[in-house]
């Protein structure tokens, strides 16, 4: 497969990766010749069971994992340029960060890190935590948290650069239902204002909703690519999901 990187924000061209499992060189396939195309301004979730490598070409695409063979672009080039540039955002499922600092200090350093200065770095900062629900949360400590909150927090960073690609791991996991209204509200301002989003989830009700294409993973194998209404012939999401996971 080939795609124009001039219409789509992220590209995978048969790509397949290996992680070495031990000493002796063994392998472990975790993606397996895949291929599928995000065009720019449009929401993509990949989805499949635990395992099926949704993380691992997340962060391919962030830059944290080299493939093994194939090419992948974001934003129409290497991930690790994307990712210098600011041009991606990216939103780990499970992130550790130090329990003593508060979601606010947290923000700051971070978008001063970047390259924002110390006005601009606070002012991102109480926008970006009043858009995900943590204002009145600001000055606690991170370690207080709840989950969903750290998935909040974790979104507000990704956010901090105001990315062309927006990549996104389980977000939705931990949210109460309130909040996840508010996680599909953002993303949904995200796309309105031209940005890219590739998101992992296994709330597949919601994400058929909101996103714009689909990719079913198994092994580390592509079982369907398609478009909203490609998965809507085929009876929703989750009849689509079933039919081919279990197959």
């Amino acid at each position: 497969m080939s795609a124009n990187t001039a219409d789509f924000a992220v590209v995978f061209e048969v790509v397949t990766k290996d992680y070495v499992t031990d000493w002796r060189g063994g392998r472990w396939r975790a993606l397996e010749r895949l291929s599928f195309s995000v065009p720019r301004g449009t929401i993509c979730a990949l989805v499949g069971p635990n395992g099926s490598g949704k993380s691992t070409a997340l962060k391919i695409c962030a830059g944290l994992s080299e493939v093994t063979s194939g090419i992948c672009t974001v934003a129409g080039h290497e991930p690790t340029v994307a990712a210098a540039a600011g041009k991606l955002g990216y939103q780990a499922e499970d992130t550790v960060w130090p329990d003593f600092v508060t979601g606010r200090a947290l923000l700051e350093q971070v978008g001063q890190i970047a390259g924002l200065s110390a006005t601009a770095a606070g002012r991102s900062a109480t926008e970006l935590l009043e858009r995900v629900g943590l204002s009145e949360a600001a000055t606690r400590r991170v370690g207080a948290y709840s989950k969903g909150m750290r998935q909040r927090l974790g979104l507000a960073l990704a956010l901090l650069a105001d990315p062309e690609v927006l990549l996104l791991d389980e977000p939705a996991a931990g949210l109460d239902p309130r909040a996840a209204v508010t996680l599909a509200n953002i993303i949904d301002g995200e796309r309105k204002r031209g940005r890219t989003v590739l998101l992992t989830s296994h709330f597949l009700p919601q994400v058929e909703d909101l996103c714009d294409c689909f990719v079913v993973l198994e092994r580390g194998r592509s079982l369907f690519v398609g478009s909203r209404a490609a998965v809507v012939a085929r009876g929703g999401l989750q009849q689509l999901y079933l039919a081919e996971v279990t197959q």
